[in-house]
């Protein structure tokens, strides 16, 4: 069919798939009744929801939140690429182009994994092989010895050329942060440049991803702010393409002599009375967290006002698909905090919903 993007696209069938999808996410109703739950009971209680096929076959090898993680995270890779195989058109290349995100979340894994020193068995439970790069192919990378390794093996792939001034940096400082800053600004530069903006559904789908450009932006100016860090080149550290965030803006911004002169300067955007209650917070105990959820909540929220207006377009399986991530999220926080002994009252602050 001719779809609202200009040329043909089986939205009609995947928004439908989509939307019955939609239907099987755990309903709030669920969550007071998980957070009372033991680890064995929500791994029970899992198994008799979209997730069963994952538990199922999961349950003879793992238990307990390695059960639970490895279990959801399969899940969300095997729906992220259902949806991207049943898509035709230029939805599906659109899709493709978005769901590459988890390309660049596989390789930091990697990355900070072999850093860290973790086992293969960690790493896999965060693994979540729903964009180009195959399942098999990243575990050749999380068998692979070093950080120096993966990065000549990934520097060899097609779509993934890491420059030799990302790597002499982080031979030089010895932290991640010049690649993973890296390898985001290719995602963004590449999906933003998919969008040809040639009517308002992909005007509001790349304004949303500039807007997520945005968070990116804002969570790294804070931790430099918290950290105390004024690098000389404070651009480097940015991402190009915000909505309201320019490069040039954030480079100011970082430069506010104190975290109270910077927080007034955050005032006259528009997603400040979202944040503001947890910028106060951070103020006053140094955690990023709640400014993390708050912008996360933000996020959602745009893509619930925007799924509505163009029922058949790319929007509202986007919609779907952030709130598939939240859910799988806000299942493995409530399994870890669990397994560290944290109370209701405590976990349900660190939720989005």
């Amino acid at each position: 069919m001719l779809s609202i993007w200009g040329s043909k696209g089986n939205y009609s069938y995947v928004t439908a798939r989509v939307k019955a999808k939609k239907s099987l996410l755990i309903s709030k109703d669920n969550y007071p009744k998980l957070l009372l739950m033991d680890l064995n009971e929500i791994g029970r209680f899992l198994g008799e929801t979209q997730y069963k096929v994952e538990m199922t076959e999961l349950a003879t090898k793992y238990d307990g939140v390695n059960l639970i993680e490895l279990g959801t995270s399969k899940n969300l890779a095997r729906v992220f690429k259902d949806i991207l195989n049943y898509s035709e058109g230029d939805l599906q290349q659109m899709l493709e182009s978005y769901l590459s995100r988890w390309d660049i979340w596989n390789i930091k894994t990697v990355l900070r994994g072999k850093f860290y020193g973790a086992s293969a068995e960690d790493i896999q439970e965060d693994i979540v092989a729903a964009g180009k790069l195959s399942e098999e192919y990243i575990n050749t990378l999380i068998a692979l010895d070093s950080v120096e390794d993966v990065l000549k093996e990934i520097r060899n792939k097609e779509g993934l050329a890491i420059p030799d001034e990302a790597v002499a940096e982080y031979n030089a400082t010895k932290t991640l942060a010049p690649l993973e800053d890296h390898l985001d600004k290719v995602y963004y530069q590449d999906a933003l440049g998919c969008i040809k903006c040639s009517n308002r559904a992909e005007r509001l789908f790349k304004q949303f991803l500039r807007k997520e450009v945005d968070v990116t932006n804002l969570m790294t100016l804070m931790k430099l702010k918290k950290e105390g860090i004024s690098p000389e080149r404070p651009e480097r550290y940015f991402i190009e393409g915000g909505e309201e965030l320019e490069v040039k803006t954030l480079v100011a911004l970082s430069r506010a002599e104190t975290m109270d002169q910077m927080v007034s300067e955050l005032t006259k955007y528009s997603f400040y009375a979202e944040i503001k209650d947890a910028l106060e917070e951070f103020k006053q105990n140094g955690s990023l967290t709640s400014v993390s959820l708050a912008m996360q909540r933000h996020l959602l929220r745009q893509t619930e006002k925007f799924s509505h207006i163009y029922p058949l377009s790319i929007l509202p399986i986007v919609d779907y698909m952030l709130r598939k991530k939240q859910e799988v999220d806000n299942i493995r926080i409530i399994a870890r905090c669990k397994e560290s002994d944290l109370g209701p009252d405590q976990i349900k602050k660190l939720l989005v919903m």
